[in-house]
């Protein structure tokens, strides 16, 4: 029999809580955490990874698509992703060159733009995106002339890699350069 020592009460939540006499919506909300928790550690484990072709393996991950459990935390991953990072020079109406950083001091912000700073990654998408940041450096800086935005990736080697030495290095990926255009004299002719 339990005695009670100092304050403390052996008759807690968790010893009255009995799953045979919950309710059946009860069971079922405690059954479907229990299994939403289930997936979210099997696809942090990468679970989704050990048999694509497995029809077990492929209706998990239509329930994981379905719940939402499928958002792969990496706990466990193999590798992290290489990080992009953009620099732009620009050269002002004076001839002299500054570099620019768009990192800001919100964590929010710098978090956005690193996302924007991903997709030039992609082939299709850099040149659009490489001239809005371009154009978004020059309104922020209205004695510039020339931008050039140029995008350097910090390659992370993996685990094994790391365990013989190697280690994180920057690479540069590609350079965009961009020139204001000043809108020309308009030219009035005078009719009769």
């Amino acid at each position: 029999m339990l005695t009670q020592v100092s304050g403390f009460v052996p008759d807690t939540y968790f010893k009255q809580l009995n799953f045979f006499n919950m309710p059946v919506k009860h069971k079922l909300y405690f059954a479907l955490a229990i299994l939403h928790l289930v997936m979210v550690g099997l696809f942090a484990a990468h679970s989704a990874d050990w048999g694509r072709k497995n029809p077990v393996v492929k209706s998990l991950g239509v329930v994981g698509n379905f719940t939402g459990s499928n958002n792969i935390f990496s706990f466990f991953a193999p590798g992290l992703s290489d990080q992009p990072f953009v620099v732009y020079d620009v050269k002002d109406s004076s001839g002299k060159n500054h570099v620019i950083d768009l990192s800001g001091s919100s964590r929010d912000f710098s978090n956005r733009v690193n996302n924007i700073y991903g997709y030039l990654t992609i082939p299709e998408a850099r040149l659009i995106i490489s001239a809005s940041l371009a154009k978004f450096v020059m309104n922020e800086c209205p004695t510039a002339e020339k931008v050039r935005v140029a995008m350097v990736v910090q390659k992370i080697p993996g685990m094994p890699e790391f365990r013989k030495g190697e280690r994180s290095k920057w690479v540069f990926w590609f350079h965009r350069d961009f020139e204001r255009t000043r809108p020309s004299p308009s030219v009035t002719t005078k009719s009769s």
